[in-house]
C-alpha cells in the first residue's frame, strides 16, 4: 500500500502532531503494530477497511468494536490509547468511498449499511459484542452522530467530535457560521444558497443530502450517551453547544470537553502549541468508552 493512501485513508501511526508526514506515519506504524488491511464488495466496488487488534489480543475474549469513521488524526491517536488503557476493544476504521465526502456525513442513503456489512464480515473471525462504540472527528463526527441517531438499537455509545454539521434528533439541521437552518430540504436543494455556507461544504447542496439533513432520531435513541467535543478556537463551537443543548432539552445522556484547540493544525509550530490539547480527544474518548462499558 502506498503512503498516500495511508494518510488519506487510515493514519493509524502514532501521530506527533496532528498530522504527520506519511513517512512518519508509516514508520511509526510499524513502531506500535501493523493494522490488518481487509476489503469488501459493495455495489461491484471494492472497498477497504482495516483493524487494529489491541496488545495481548486473545482469540478467547470479546471485544468492543471501536468504530471509528473518518481519517485524519483520531484513528492513530484513539488506537494508542485503547493500547496503553488496556481496554478490550477492536478499532475498525473506515473511510468514505473515494470521491463522495457526503458518504462521511450521513449513513444514508447507502454508508450506513456498509458499516454494517464490515461488521457483519468481521464478526465471523473475531468475537466481538453486539452493540458498537462510534467515533469520528469532523465529517467523521457528522456520520457518528446521525448513525448512533438512525442505528439507536445499534449503539453502545457514541463520540463525534468537532462536526461541521449536525442534525438534532428533532430534525433539525445546524451548520457551522450560520446556525440552524429552518427547512434543510428547501435550504439544501436551492444550490444558490451553498454562497451562504463555508467552501468545504459546498457538497452538500444536492437532492441525495436534501433528502436525509433533516432526519429525526429512531426510536430508543434517548438511550446512547453522547460525548460531544469541540475546541474553543473552532468557529465550529457554537453549533456543538447547540447540539448538546438539544440533546439535554430531551433527556439525552450526554458529556461535554472543550479543549483549547483549532480544527486542524497544518504545520510544526501549531502542532507543538496545541499537541496536547488534539490529544485530549482520543484519551476522553476511550475514558468515556470504558465508563459506559463498565461492568457490561
Amino acid at each position: 500500500m502506498t503512503a498516500k493512501r495511508w494518510l488519506g485513508l487510515l493514519p493509524f501511526a502514532l501521530a506527533v502532531g496532528l498530522f504527520a508526514s506519511p513517512h512518519e506515519l508509516l514508520a511509526q506504524s510499524r513502531q506500535s503494530g501493523e493494522p490488518i488491511r481487509r476489503t469488501l464488495t459493495v455495489g461491484g466496488a471494492e472497498r477497504e477497511y482495516f483493524v487494529y487488534l489491541p496488545p495481548g489480543f486473545d482469540r478467547n475474549t470479546t471485544y468492543w468494536p471501536l468504530v471509528v469513521v473518518g481519517g485524519g488524526f483520531l484513528p492513530a491517536r484513539i488506537v494508542r490509547q485503547v493500547g496503553e488503557s488496556r481496554f478490550d476493544a477492536i478499532v475498525i476504521a473506515s473511510s468514505g468511498p473515494n470521491g463522495d465526502v457526503n458518504a462521511t456525513r450521513f449513513p444514508a442513503p447507502g454508508e450506513g449499511q456498509v458499516i454494517q456489512d464490515v461488521l457483519k464480515e468481521l464478526r465471523r473471525d473475531y468475537r466481538l459484542r453486539a452493540k458498537i462504540l462510534l467515533a469520528g472527528y469532523s465529517r467523521g463526527a457528522q456520520f457518528a452522530h446521525r448513525f448512533a441517531l438512525a442505528f439507536p438499537g445499534q449503539v453502545e455509545a457514541v463520540a463525534p467530535l468537532a462536526s461541521g454539521t449536525w442534525t438534532t434528533p428533532e430534525g433539525t439541521f445546524l451548520v457551522e457560521e450560520i446556525g440552524e437552518v429552518k427547512n434543510a430540504r428547501a435550504f439544501l436543494s436551492d444550490a444558490s444558497n451553498a454562497s451562504t455556507v463555508p467552501a468545504r461544504l459546498n457538497d452538500l447542496f444536492n437532492a441525495e443530502v436534501a433528502a436525509v439533513a433533516d432526519s429525526k432520531a429512531a426510536a430508543g435513541a434517548r438511550n446512547v450517551p453522547f460525548l460531544v467535543m469541540c475546541g474553543t478556537l473552532d468557529h465550529r463551537l457554537p453549533i456543538a453547544k447547540e447540539f448538546v443543548r438539544s440533546l439535554e432539552a430531551l433527556g439525552y445522556r450526554v458529556a461535554v470537553e472543550w479543549p483549547r484547540t483549532p480544527h486542524v493544525c497544518n504545520d510544526a509550530a501549531c502542532g507543538a502549541e496545541f499537541n496536547a490539547e488534539f490529544d485530549r480527544y482520543s484519551r476522553m474518548t476511550v475514558d468515556f468508552f470504558q465508563r459506559v462499558t463498565r461492568g457490561r
